[in-house]
């Protein structure tokens, strides 16, 4: 256990959270949290988001102690994140990409949230893991089918573990929303649940993710259990706070 660092408020490992997740025993998984006093205010805790007004050098600072806590051969892979659908291979540096994977040891792979859905993939035997950002845009673009594609090109058997995000309770989208995945199957409707607002509705990340995974052969998925709104001690939430920080999930391959 790594005492805190009082003088900076910065968190220690025992503040993070280990997924209850074990594809493979080469794998390892982490998600942050705002735990500690490094970021001031609106970023309250340990903010590693670098799009969110905080100042660089702080948030560059932060992102240096995690590698630090993880002890890992190189620096995690950070993203700059668009809601999109590109795959980078880690090491590429901070480029626009809403996934990063990696076949080699050492290299964290990791994205950013703050109510949007990060998913963790990992081949069963070990080889390969790749961190993925889904928000709704991401996921209704097939973020998560790209990346069983390209994790999986042969059937590979994968393990995916969804981490904390906003929970259907919280979330409350537009008809625009709805109608985007269930122009498109139907079935999908399962997420949905009407809101009070008319034309309005609940959405859950957790269940269309599961969803898209299933169709894409993935038999395994674990966790989906966290909401990002409904606990603010310790995971950001941008659609409950606006101004805000970012936590990240990472994962990554022992030697």
């Amino acid at each position: 256990m790594n005492p805190r660092h009082p003088k900076e408020g910065l968190p220690a490992l025992a503040d993070w959270l280990t997924p209850d997740w074990q594809p493979h025993p080469r794998v390892r998984a982490c998600v942050t949290t705002r735990a500690g006093s490094f970021s001031p205010p609106p970023w309250h805790g340990f903010n590693l988001g670098s799009n969110c007004g905080d100042d660089p050098d702080r948030v560059e600072r932060a992102r240096r102690h995690v590698q630090r806590l993880l002890g890992t051969a190189h620096p995690p892979n950070w993203l700059k994140q668009v809601h999109g659908t590109d795959i980078v291979q880690a090491g590429a540096g901070e480029v626009a990409a809403d996934a990063v994977w990696t076949d080699q040891p050492g290299w964290p792979c990791v994205v950013l949230t703050a109510d949007c859905l990060p998913a963790l993939f990992a081949r069963t035997d070990g080889s390969a893991v790749a961190a993925v950002h889904a928000g709704w845009r991401g996921l209704h673009a097939g973020i998560l089918e790209r990346t069983v594609e390209l994790l999986a090109p042969q059937g590979e058997p994968l393990s995916v573990w969804l981490g904390p995000a906003i929970s259907q309770p919280c979330y409350q989208v537009g008809a625009d929303v709805r109608a985007a995945f269930v122009d498109g199957d139907p079935d999908a409707a399962a997420a949905f649940r009407p809101d009070s607002t008319p034309d309005h509705w609940r959405m859950s990340l957790v269940e269309l993710a599961s969803r898209r995974l299933a169709a894409a052969g993935v038999g395994d998925v674990q966790g989906g259990d966290l909401c990002t709104a409904s606990d603010p001690s310790r995971f950001y939430s941008y659609r409950y706070e606006g101004e805000t920080g970012r936590f990240a999930t990472l994962v990554w391959l022992a030697d």
